[in-house]
């Protein structure tokens, strides 16, 4: 069941549970997610690791953030994430957006990471980048399709895909 929190863009449950199941963090590791939004994948990691920082810079998201994550273990943190990545040193990183990410994978030491992107140009430019750095793993297209009542029947509605990029630092 999706978060109440969400209206606009955000990542859909199905591709939170593709993410999760590439990066695979362990119980110990902190988890940052980079233009957190509305919190949805801070909030599903947040009971699998120890501390969760969900990172955004929009203030009317970040209101909502502090409310939701309130007496939580996710710490929200009201800035840019290239900056969070300069002075922090997570385990695992989720990149929910891709406004510059080239620049921020550069800075980023995780050993894990997934990158959520849109569009198939930018994902090849992820890609490549992640390539540069020596960390890319793999890319994954994530079609989702869900159903609706059609006529009597259940018909299904395809959803934009997703390409998930995924980067291990650790060799796993």
């Amino acid at each position: 069941m999706e978060s109440n929190l969400n209206h606009g863009k955000f990542t859909k449950d199905e591709v939170v549970g593709v993410v999760f199941s590439k990066l695979n963090p362990e119980r110990e590791w902190t988890f940052a997610d980079i233009g957190s939004g509305s919190g949805r994948v801070a909030e599903f990691f947040s009971k699998y690791v120890r501390k969760v920082y969900a990172v955004e810079k929009d203030s009317t998201s970040i209101a909502k953030l502090h409310n939701k994550f309130r007496g939580t273990n996710v710490e929200v943190v009201s800035g840019d994430g290239y900056n969070f990545l300069l002075s922090n040193n997570p385990d695992c990183v989720f990149f929910g957006g891709t406004s510059g990410i080239q620049r921020m994978l550069e800075v980023c030491s995780a050993r894990r990471v997934a990158v959520n992107c849109a569009r198939m140009d930018v994902a090849f430019k992820v890609v490549e980048k992640m390539k540069d750095l020596g960390i890319f793993r793999e890319i994954v297209a994530v079609n989702i399709s869900r159903s609706y009542e059609l006529a009597g029947g259940i018909a299904f509605r395809a959803l934009n895909p997703v390409f998930v990029v995924v980067g291990n630092a650790d060799g796993r």
